[in-house]
Formats: C-alpha cells, sequence, structure tokens
C-alpha cells in the first residue's frame, strides 16, 4: 500500500545492501545477477530475499522476476532445509513481545495492515527478523489479539522472534521503530522472554474497553444496558464455522461481560478475552447496545488482564531440554570427529 511506501521516503533505510539492491532490480534496475546472489549468500539473506520476491512478485518487473527467481530458488530451498534440521541448536534468536498503541488516526488500521505496517518497521531500521517454519517461511512476527478496523488499543501486543539479539538499548530500539511508524501507532514496550514463554492469547482473561457515546445515540444505548444487565441470557447470532461449513449460530453473550457500566456518556465494559467465542469486540458491543458495529467506531481497549505463566513458573522442566542442545551445539562447534552429510553436496562436511 500508498503508506508502506512512504515510510521508506522518511529516512534512510537501514535493512541490509543485499537486500536493497535485490529491491532495485525487482524495480527494474540494471543489475548483475551473479553479483547479486553472491551479495545475499555473503550476507547470509538468501531465504529473506525469497521472501522479499514473493511479497513484491505483484510489483516486480516481471523479466528480472523470472530471472531472480530461478536463481534464488534452489538456494533458499537448500538454505531453508539446513536452518530446519538446526533450529534447536540455534541459541542466537531472541524472543521479545512488543508492546504498541493504536490510536488516533491509526484506527482504522486493520490487522493486516498493522502487521505490514510493523514488518516495514523492522525492516527499515535493519533489525533482522527470523522465518517461521512454514512451508513458504514468513518473517517471525504476528500480533497478538489483534484489533480490528475502527477499534484501537493502549496496550497490544506483537510476538516477534529476532535472528540475533540486537546491539542498542530496548528504548532506543522502540524509538527508532516508533519513528519509522504512521501517526497513531507507537512503540511503548520491549519485553524478552524466554522461546517456551506462553503466548498471550492463551495467557490472556479480560479486555478493558472505553467508549465514548454520541449524544444522539445515548438515550436508546442506556436503555439497551439496562436491558443487558438485568438479563439472564442475550443471545447474538454470530457467523461461524460448524462441522467445517459457515453458518450462523447462537452465542449468549451475558457471560462474556464482566463490566458494563456508564460514566457520563462513555461506557465503560469489561469483556472475557480467554473464550474462544468472544470475536469483534465492535460486533459483540454493537450486538448489546443495538448499534451497527460501524457507530462503535473508537472503542478502545485501555488494559489487558494477564494470567501468570505456569510455563514460566516451571522453567525447570525446560532445563534438562537447553541444557542438551547447549551441549549438542558446543559438541558441533568444538574438537569432535562428528561427519555431517549434506544431501545436496558432492563431499561430507567433516568436523574436529
Amino acid at each position: 500500500m500508498a503508506l508502506l511506501a512512504a515510510m521508506e521516503q522518511g529516512s534512510a533505510s537501514r535493512e541490509p545492501a543485499a537486500l536493497r539492491a535485490l529491491q532495485d532490480a525487482l524495480r527494474g534496475e540494471h543489475f548483475d545477477p551473479a553479483a547479486l546472489i553472491q551479495s545475499l549468500v555473503e550476507e547470509d539473506l538468501i531465504e529473506e530475499g525469497a521472501c522479499l520476491i514473493r511479497a513484491d512478485r505483484h510489483l516486480a518487473d516481471p523479466q528480472s522476476f523470472q530471472q531472480i527467481s530461478a536463481l534464488l530458488a534452489p538456494l533458499a530451498s537448500r538454505s531453508q532445509k539446513r536452518r530446519e534440521a538446526t533450529w534447536q541448536l540455534d541459541t542466537r534468536r531472541a524472543c521479545v513481545r512488543v508492546g504498541y498503541a493504536k490510536e488516533g488516526e491509526a484506527i482504522d488500521f486493520d490487522e493486516g495492515e498493522v502487521h505490514a505496517i510493523l514488518l516495514q518497521a523492522f525492516r527499515l531500521e535493519g533489525i533482522r527478523l527470523a522465518l517461521d517454519l512454514g512451508k513458504r517461511p514468513h518473517p517471525a512476527l504476528h500480533l497478538e489479539l489483534p484489533l480490528p478496523s475502527g477499534a484501537g488499543g493502549r496496550c497490544e501486543w506483537a510476538a516477534v522472534v529476532l535472528r540475533v539479539e540486537p546491539a542498542g538499548s530496548p528504548e532506543a530500539l522502540m524509538s527508532a521503530l516508533s519513528n519509522r511508524l504512521p501517526e497513531g501507532l507507537r512503540i511503548h514496550r520491549w519485553e524478552p522472554h524466554p522461546p517456551y514463554a506462553s503466548s498471550l492469547a492463551d495467557l490472556a482473561e479480560a479486555s478493558h474497553w472505553r467508549w465514548t457515546c454520541p449524544a444522539d445515540l445515548a438515550n436508546g444505548a442506556r436503555q439497551r444496558t439496562r436491558g443487558f444487565l438485568s438479563a439472564t441470557e442475550w443471545l447474538w447470532e454470530k457467523e461461524g464455522r460448524i462441522e467445517g461449513r459457515k453458518q450462523v449460530k447462537p452465542l449468549n453473550l451475558r457471560p462474556l461481560v464482566m463490566e458494563l457500566r456508564w460514566e457520563g456518556d462513555v461506557l465503560v465494559s469489561t469483556t472475557r478475552t480467554r473464550s474462544s467465542e468472544a470475536g469483534n469486540p465492535l460486533k459483540i458491543h454493537a450486538a448489546i447496545l443495538g448499534l451497527e458495529p460501524a457507530a462503535l467506531r473508537g472503542l478502545v481497549r485501555l488494559a489487558l488482564d494477564l494470567k501468570p505463566d505456569p510455563r514460566l513458573a516451571q522453567a525447570d522442566r525446560f532445563e534438562p531440554k537447553l541444557k542438551n542442545m547447549y551441549e549438542d551445539a558446543v559438541l558441533l562447534g568444538g574438537g569432535s570427529n562428528i561427519i555431517l552429510v549434506d544431501e545436496d553436496d558432492d563431499e561430507p562436511i567433516q568436523l574436529g
């Protein structure tokens, strides 16, 4: 989208030179194929280059795209196999929860747009993300409990896996990334965690919301609120899948809402977030108030309640595995006589 292109104009890119050269080549600029591929190999960016090609294939110069793809594909396949085989031994990766706010002009960004914007910020700052283990690997960044377009949040989270731990301080990294982001998006938390930690989606218990009701809707909304609070059941027809087919199924919203009250013309609510039935917060509040979801634009998540992570409390269960991984890594990197055989190579590699 145009916004991603605009982010590149803000300040000079800090991404590796080989990836910048690859982007120029895809845009149709003259390039030396052998030199381009060699630069990606030397900077260990073969798979990242393949990801970039897939992402930009619709905008790339067709001839350049075909030529580069043909050269990169076999190298990327071999690199992926090696990475998957040594994934558990890679102690350089760093797992981080990145907290951000989505407010103001950014409220209308949907999940996909926020994801793409954050990826672009990391790329432009040269902060290298690890690739996942999918068939077609993607950068390891995903949004936890993402918000739909029209809803904002002050305590949103993205789970990120970095290839290596960045050299800068968390404060410097957050500042640099925030400066790349469009108005309304801001990074304010940087929390490293062990790779075995639970996801925030598994730890989330409740979301606290706030919405300023327009004056012309206030009376009707208040009446619906009183009716909801006095009811033991409040059914909402939600679209979902039943036995693999998309259907409309009734959902009782009453147990999902823990708090619902008015402070003047401001609706304050708390909803259970751990339920798989929670769904779109705009639609849920709209179903309670008898409004269209678009009327709830500006609904903001103020806070997220998380339960303690049981995995962190039982970290000793993971220590033997980590110890074995460390010993294996030392063994492979030390003076052993282990022979590694790569099926794509003619000759085995002997260590020691």
